[in-house]
């Protein structure tokens, strides 16, 4: 059976999924041309101390991460309400760990990243994990009947009215604290966006066994949010601790332009395809023949936005000025690496729908490894491109690694 015709068994077919894509696209976009903006209004060493900021709010969302927003679509009891009040529950307590964490460690990451003044700013980050811990899972629960409007109407809004306050915040500030400010009114939004779009009444509620499965399925997840703390952000943390803010820029920019399209490709196939595989394990067969379609979707989809940002790279000094024109030789590169992303997206996803969240880990095993090569090569004085082409290296390693327990898994249903 064809690609076509297997996900057009799975009613309903392109609407949904089509959905997904506006929506995460549009989300992205919408990042990314807040992210653009800035970089032009305040320059590259500018733009580097704010991605130090982006980077601390992304590092304590992955590392206090338990799957919330997956298991509710995912669990057979994600309708009922008093697991749902468990949910809020948990991520409440994670946002409020994560502002705890920034709030303490604030002084100590300014001077990680070279300048001790900004501790201010870092304590300020400690709002938007607080805020997020307070946000409603309505719109993720619609999902499991294929409601996904909600959602991204959720995220769309705050988003666009963080980009049309960028200008009236650089007329007040002129610096790194347009984004600073912008990433606090974004997850504001988010909040209110998600009380708004909800049906039922914001509950918490304490239940042990609720508690318990949570825990099961998310601490894998945890774990594999601090894999991806190295996978996502591992190198830049590298770089702004031994280079320049500038060079951070170019990295952090780089990793934007080629991680975005990535990130919109597999969070939309993950929101599609995650509910659909859940539906079929009882199925083997047709377990089997969906996965290796979404696998095949994923690889497709890889190769051709690799091959497309590789033709734009080009363009770059056009889009972000000519400070940012050192970043077009890094720029197939950082494509490539994230072409192989999407592929590991699809076997994250169907061993997601197995409930082996700990397949993911063991796939990010390579790059986290490939970290202490790369502090070493930057010590030694390596160029930015040695140290991206290193991350691919590890990134092809993981994708081998974990396709291959994916099968084993497979093979065995």
């Amino acid at each position: 059976m064809s690609m076509t015709s297997t996900f057009g068994a799975m009613r309903p077919t392109a609407h949904p999924l089509m959905i997904l894509l506006s929506g995460h696209g549009g989300l992205a976009v919408l990042t990314l041309a807040r992210n653009i903006a800035a970089a032009r209004l305040i320059g590259v060493e500018q733009f580097g101390i704010a991605a130090a900021f982006a980077i601390i709010i992304s590092a304590v969302e992955m590392a206090t991460t338990l799957g919330v927003q997956q298991i509710i679509v995912q669990d057979k009891e994600g309708e009922e309400t008093e697991f749902q009040a468990s949910l809020h529950m948990i991520q409440l307590a994670r946002g409020i760990l994560g502002a705890i964490v920034i709030y303490a460690c604030a002084p100590a990451l300014a001077e990680f990243f070279g300048d001790p003044r900004n501790a201010w700013a870092f304590k300020t980050l400690a709002l938007v994990p607080l805020l997020s811990g307070l946000t409603h899972l309505d719109a993720c629960r619609y999902q499991r009947a294929s409601r996904f409007g909600p959602s991204i109407i959720m995220q769309i809004g705050p988003a666009a009215l963080a980009l049309l306050l960028l200008w009236p915040l650089y007329t007040n500030f002129g610096d790194f604290r347009i984004l600073l400010i912008a990433a606090v009114i974004q997850a504001a939004g988010s909040l209110v966006m998600s009380h708004l779009v909800a049906e039922r009444r914001y509950l918490i509620a304490f239940h042990r066994d609720h508690l318990q499965r949570v825990f099961r399925f998310g601490l894998p997840l945890a774990l594999n949010g601090l894999f991806l703390l190295a996978v996502f952000h591992g190198e830049k943390i590298l770089v702004g601790h031994t280079r320049t803010p500038a060079d951070l820029a170019l990295l952090a920019m780089g990793f934007t332009l080629t991680l975005t399209p990535a990130l919109i490709i597999g969070k939309s196939l993950q929101s599609y395809a995650l509910p659909r595989l859940s539906a079929v394990i009882e199925n083997p067969e047709q377990f089997r023949e969906n996965a290796g379609n979404l696998l095949r979707l994923c690889l497709y989809a890889g190769i051709m936005m690799s091959v497309v940002l590789s033709i734009l790279a080009p363009a770059i000094p056009l889009l972000l000025g000519e400070g940012f024109a050192r970043l077009i030789p890094l720029f197939p590169i950082l494509a490539a690496l994230h072409g192989i992303r999407i592929v590991k997206t699809g076997v994250s996803v169907s061993a997601l729908a197995l409930g082996a969240s700990g397949n993911t880990v063991i796939g990010n095993v390579p790059r986290v490894l490939a970290l202490p090569i790369i502090y070493f090569a930057l010590q030694n004085g390596a160029s930015l491109s040695q140290i991206i082409w290193i991350a691919t290296t590890a990134e092809a390693a993981g994708l081998l690694l974990a396709l291959g327990l994916l099968c084993h898994r497979v093979r065995h249903l």
